[in-house]
């Protein structure tokens, strides 16, 4: 688990996972977007929306298992 998130950060990935295709994205602050973007959990489309890449998956479902376990 990447310690270097933010639980607001967090916050922004679950929302964009969460995101249904079809419909918009969520409007991710500039601050925030653009630090997921650094550590490769977001990418920027042509239109400038972001969405969460396989890597923000990963670390989504390795917080999951590990609030399980614990």
């Amino acid at each position: 688990m990447d310690r270097r998130l933010s639980n607001d950060e967090l916050g922004w990935l679950y929302r964009m996972r969460e995101a249904k295709a079809g419909l918009p994205a969520p409007s991710v602050p500039v601050d925030v977007a653009v630090k997921l973007k650094l550590l490769g959990y977001a990418a920027a489309n042509d239109k400038g929306e972001y969405a969460i890449t396989m890597r923000g998956r990963d670390e989504l479902v390795d917080r999951d298992r590990a609030r399980v376990l614990n």
